[in-house]
């Protein structure tokens, strides 16, 4: 899948490519261990973030994902990452997965602009057909996220993954395809307006 964006850009944030000089804002976005209870991994130091940078660049340069990094418009500091996964050319198909934000940022409008603009690339520049979202069944966070986008609950994948504890994870899958997306996008569009409103 050809993915060649260089900057998607809302009112409150720009997502951008990731790349070796967002090791740092990273890092500090990242210092917070509330981030990193359903996660696969934990970053504590710095070396661990270069670690994570080097592994996502390197999915990239293979085709296999699209790493990017989230950036406060009104601050410029870096608030989170998020990327492409399972990209499929052949099926118009991808995830986007791999998300997370500095708390500070939970609970407001900045998951759904980033999901919002990734979408409309998704469905409206790259022609999906379909994207999905996986998350942690334990993570009730993620999942009421991930609703209010307007994704459809397809089901569990049971042992999905194992945990850094050695505990196997069951995953909810969800999912938004081409047909959804009109709708999706008024609901997306109209929950941004109603937030700049209460402003």
């Amino acid at each position: 899948m050809n993915v060649t964006l260089h900057e998607l850009t809302g009112e409150l944030i720009r997502v951008v490519p990731m790349d070796k000089s967002h090791i740092q804002g990273l890092y500090e976005a990242a210092n917070d261990e509330n981030i990193w209870a359903h996660l696969p991994k934990t970053i504590t130091t710095l070396h661990d973030m270069e670690a994570f940078v080097e592994e996502a660049l390197q999915t990239k340069e293979s085709g296999a994902e699209f790493p990017f990094v989230i950036i406060h418009r009104e601050t410029g500091k870096i608030v989170g990452t998020t990327r492409f996964l399972y990209m499929s050319s052949a099926a118009r198909s991808l995830e986007i997965g791999w998300t997370w934000f500095h708390p500070s940022m939970w609970g407001t409008s900045v998951n759904t602009e980033c999901k919002y603009l990734l979408l409309q690339y998704c469905f409206e520049y790259l022609n999906t057909i379909r994207v999905q979202f996986k998350t942690d069944e334990r993570n009730i966070r993620s999942q009421k996220a991930i609703e209010r986008l307007g994704a459809v609950k397809e089901g569990i994948l049971r042992n999905q993954m194992i945990r850094k504890d050695g505990t196997f994870r069951n995953s909810v899958l969800y999912s938004i395809i081409d047909s959804d997306w009109p709708s999706v996008k008024q609901h997306l569009e109209q929950r941004l307006k109603l937030a700049e409103k209460a402003k």
